[in-house]
């Protein structure tokens, strides 16, 4: 269990310190087109509708036999997506074994994407194990669902142009029966570790986490869990995009705003982390809190947008904002348990993020990359984007992912070329 330092006055500096910045180098907008891009999103979106399970059979929420038998990473299902093969890809859903955050078996769906072309480069085919950011929390918005796909897919598209294998993770709980911890450190490491598990373990192959925003966070949590969740893998580095890794910044970041409702994601995601606590979290919101909590269940993003701005003090019992109740005796626990940069990674990794991102502020990457370095983690990469002011706020916060691509897939190329 993930044994976090206690925010006090050390913290606090630290916290002062990320927002006067850390040295990194700072990049403008370089002349980048996204023709490509559009037109991968275009072959995805025209691409017949996608059968969520084959006949017969429910794919997400038949039970699995025996599931404890199975050593985590093992593929207990499997369905094709022939509607993606125009790509030039061979694309199969999957359902793996994974571990919970209590060591329970839990099966986890996702993606497996492998070019059709031979490997050209050394070794076996290098597999890129791929945290999708956050769709909403209801199962319907899992990645690998058909609405998840239209997003998921695009986002890989230079990944698999590359050559290499591609599996994504739905996560603990999302889009199969169970509770979706959102943000759990614990679990989404695990799902994307036991996900490179799937992929790799025939071929030994050298896999490289890739996360951006809210896939970013697992991403992250899996760097520092990889040595000691998943010493059979060869993982060579991890990419950790704009990731929300402090919840309480996060709720900091939305409170107010027209994403607001999304702060409620971290809140369920404990509730079912913690369902002998679940009355204790409940009872720290009023009637139209509670009420809250429980739409934000089946939302999507657009959903949550949908729902409007909100101010936590108008959602809680005593008008607290969220964001000090996370850091009492109630919340402050759980939310320690899920805040990532206490444990050094052993692994090269690059931190990417535009600087005037509004989704996650920039706050957030400076200080993971503080506090990972203050944890002893000497390959760490920085990457900032400044984009001055031309891009309309929706668009900064992927734009960083989008126009990083070129420099990532040489760091890629580079450490698989070493692997």
């Amino acid at each position: 269990m993930h044994a976090a330092t206690a925010r006090g006055a050390a913290e606090q500096r630290m916290r002062i310190g990320a927002q006067g910045g850390i040295l990194a180098r700072e990049m403008k907008l370089p002349s980048v087109t996204f023709a490509a891009f559009v037109l991968a999103g275009s072959l995805v979106l025209s691409a017949a509708p996608v059968s969520a399970a084959p006949a017969g059979a429910d794919f997400y929420g038949a039970p699995v036999a025996d599931l404890e038998a199975y050593a985590p990473g093992s593929i207990v299902r499997r369905e094709p997506v022939p509607q993606l093969d125009l790509l030039g890809l061979h694309t199969e859903r999957i359902l793996y074994r994974s571990a919970d955050p209590r060591d329970r078996a839990v099966a986890v769906s996702g993606l497996l994407v492998t070019p059709t072309r031979p490997w050209s480069g050394p070794g076996p085919r290098p597999v890129i194990s791929y945290a999708p950011g956050s769709y909403g929390i209801a199962d319907r918005c899992s990645g690998s669902s058909e609405l998840g796909l239209t997003t998921t897919m695009p986002a890989l598209l230079p990944l698999l142009a590359q050559g290499y294998q591609v599996v994504t993770t739905d996560y603990q709980g999302l889009g199969i029966p169970g509770e979706y911890e959102f943000l759990g450190r614990v679990a989404s490491a695990r799902a994307l570790l036991d996900s490179a598990r799937a992929a790799a373990r025939e071929t030994d192959a050298p896999v490289v986490l890739y996360g951006y925003s809210a896939g970013g966070v697992a991403s992250a949590a899996a760097a520092e869990l990889a040595s000691s969740y998943a010493p059979d893998l060869t993982v060579v580095g991890a990419f950790v995009g704009a990731a929300p890794t402090d919840p309480v910044l996060r709720v900091e970041g939305q409170d107010g705003t027209e994403w607001a409702a999304t702060m409620l994601y971290s809140i369920n995601g404990l509730i079912g982390a913690h369902p002998d606590r679940a009355d204790e979290i409940r009872a720290l919101f009023n009637e139209r809190g509670q009420a809250a909590l429980v739409a934000a269940q089946d939302f999507c993003n657009t959903d949550a947008l949908a729902y409007g701005s909100l101010r936590s003090e108008d959602l809680t019992a005593d008008r607290t904002s969220l964001s000090v109740l996370m850091t009492g005796p109630v919340l402050g626990p759980l939310t320690s348990e899920n805040t990532i940069g206490f444990t050094a990674p052993d692994l090269p990794v690059m931190i990417v993020q535009g600087i005037n991102d509004r989704s996650v502020g920039i706050e957030q990457s400076r200080l993971l990359a503080q506090r990972w370095r203050a944890a002893g983690a000497t390959d760490i990469t920085v990457r900032e984007f400044d984009f001055g002011t031309d891009l309309v706020p929706a668009v900064d916060h992927p734009a960083a992912n989008a126009v990083a691509y070129p420099e990532v897939i040489g760091w890629i190329d580079r450490l698989v070329a070493q692997a």
